[in-house]
């Protein structure tokens, strides 16, 4: 176990930001804090990095309790917090040396690897200023991981970024894991790019945790799978479809029918449109992350 919460919790005066959070992130994990904006994630961050108590609860990094760890614990984690800043009137190399060395000596040869990793090494002479907001993200990921960390905290590092820039963050993201060896905790509100990144996920809204598990296998076991159908008689598809029990729900939109039903009942919705004599041109399995999340959040809201 890398990380691990128990009753976390943090509030500030009447509101309470996280309440009761119980986390699990082992080692190898991409793990995905997923949440709309102000459900926690940033002030969770905080809290474990030490930059601000919790008001209950605690906390286990690497197995040691925070209150009692020796704080050179935080030499094997690298950390992103929201927008990284700079000197904009130094190099990209002179940043990093600069905060290489406020946690001990740091060699050029290392500099240039890290921005290696990040692809930014050609431009390690040229001014902070000159690089456009996705290339300093990039630079934030390479300060992160100067200290060869086992773990590396992201928090919403794809914020502001255009899609080639996400996808840049995304592809480095998925080779810090794999050719560092590293866990990465990754704080999103991009559903999207939790589920293409991450083995492994929790949902946060309102300061609690809703739901924690491997990705693939949480959307494997949900009912809230949408299936898109198109046939050519889509009205009469639509009408055999509402009388059978294994359809949970379906609708008729644009000529597409939106099915609902588990991924075992697909071999079966096909076998019983063919078998009634309705021809089907595709069947396209819609469910993401996205419905998911949606439908998680609203069943809370509901209780």
């Amino acid at each position: 176990m890398i990380l691990k919460t128990n009753n976390l919790s943090k509030r500030f005066k009447h509101r309470l930001v996280v309440s009761d959070l119980n986390l699990e992130v082992e080692k190898g994990q991409i793990f995905g804090f997923l949440g709309p904006n102000g459900a926690g994630k940033s002030t969770t961050i905080r809290m474990l990095l030490s930059l601000i108590a919790p008001t209950s609860g605690n906390f286990e990094l690497f197995g040691g309790d925070w209150k009692t760890q020796d704080k050179k614990v935080y030499s094997k984690v690298g950390a992103l917090v929201e927008a990284p800043d700079f000197y904009l009137y130094l190099s990209a190399e002179r940043n990093l040396k600069i905060l290489g060395e406020l946690n001990g000596w740091i060699s050029r040869n290392r500099i240039y690897e890290v921005l290696d990793i990040v692809r930014l090494k050609d431009r390690a002479r040229d001014k902070v200023k000159s690089f456009s907001h996705g290339m300093r993200q990039r630079l934030g990921i390479a300060q992160a991981i100067m200290c060869k960390p086992e773990l590396i905290i992201l928090d919403e590092p794809t914020s502001g970024l255009d899609p080639e820039g996400i996808k840049e963050i995304r592809n480095l993201i998925v080779s810090l894991s794999k050719d560092l060896e590293c866990t990465v905790f990754l704080s999103s509100h991009l559903l999207h790019e939790i589920e293409q990144v991450c083995t492994h996920m929790g949902i946060i809204d309102h300061g609690k945790l809703i739901v924690q598990g491997e990705v693939q296998k949480l959307l494997r076991e949900t009912d809230f799978f949408v299936t898109e159908v198109s046939t050519d008689k889509p009205q009469k598809a639509l009408d055999l479809l509402q009388s059978e029990p294994w359809v949970k729900k379906v609708a008729l939109s644009d000529e597409i029918l939106k099915v609902h039903l588990s991924a075992e009942c697909r071999p079966k919705l096909a076998e019983c449109l063919i078998r009634n004599k309705i021809r089907v041109s595709s069947i396209i399995p819609r469910t993401s992350l996205e419905d998911y999340y949606l439908s998680l959040v609203k069943r809370e809201s509901e209780k």
